[in-house]
């Protein structure tokens, strides 16, 4: 079950924070998005160092932080806008299908921030985006 999906930008600001579990736990799981972004950054750490991304590689981090209730995955956009995906611990799903639920959630993050009337850093308000995210997360679940 996805519980939580987060975009975050570059500057670490939240541009989209959507819970899916308990209301109640909405504190919580953007305290558990923000703590995310250590691994973000060591992976940028180390693309930096390395001399950048090699061709063709995706930037699906896969499991980046672990918790009692629930694990947090990762993906991180060409621009530096990180998705983060946290999934129940009992959900079974395999790496290729929270990859391809990351891009599809990039690809309408591209789609809603193309919008001329889009102002960079601003939390993402795009009717579509929440459209298809719904329908996105209530399939999966």
């Amino acid at each position: 079950m996805i519980a939580c999906v987060a975009l975050i930008a570059r500057t670490n600001q939240p541009l989209l924070l959507r819970c899916y579990a308990d209301e109640a736990e909405h504190i919580r799981f953007n305290h558990v998005c923000h703590c995310s972004i250590d691994a973000f950054e060591e992976r940028e750490q180390t693309l930096r160092v390395g001399g950048g991304a090699p061709k063709g590689t995706d930037m699906f981090l896969g499991l980046i932080m672990s918790m009692v209730e629930y694990k947090v995955f990762g993906y991180l956009t060409c621009t530096g806008v990180r998705v983060v995906v946290v999934l129940d611990d009992a959900d079974t799903k395999d790496d290729t299908v929270i990859r391809s639920f990351c891009a599809k959630l990039h690809g309408l993050f591209v789609d809603a921030v193309s919008n001329p009337f889009y102002v960079a850093g601003q939390e993402v308000k795009s009717s579509k985006l929440e459209k298809e995210l719904s329908i996105m997360v209530r399939l999966w679940n």
